[in-house]
């Protein structure tokens, strides 16, 4: 794909997600986009934590298996 081409449709995506940020969720009137609290941040945080810890030590037993 010409390089031109790229940047304008990447212009294009990111005017539309700039568009799409002020708007209100169509069944709450809230905004469709929100800052995550730092209790929400935790949360996610060690989530992900506890996610990637699974997911290595399921490897390693898939790996053990084979």
């Amino acid at each position: 794909m010409d390089e031109q081409i790229r940047r304008q449709r990447r212009k294009e995506l990111e005017t539309k997600i700039d568009e799409q940020a002020g708007e209100a969720h169509p069944e709450s009137r809230e905004p469709a986009v929100r800052w995550l609290t730092s209790e929400e941040l935790d949360e996610l945080r060690r989530d992900m934590k506890e996610a990637s810890a699974w997911a290595r030590a399921e490897l390693k037993r898939r790996k053990a298996d084979s």
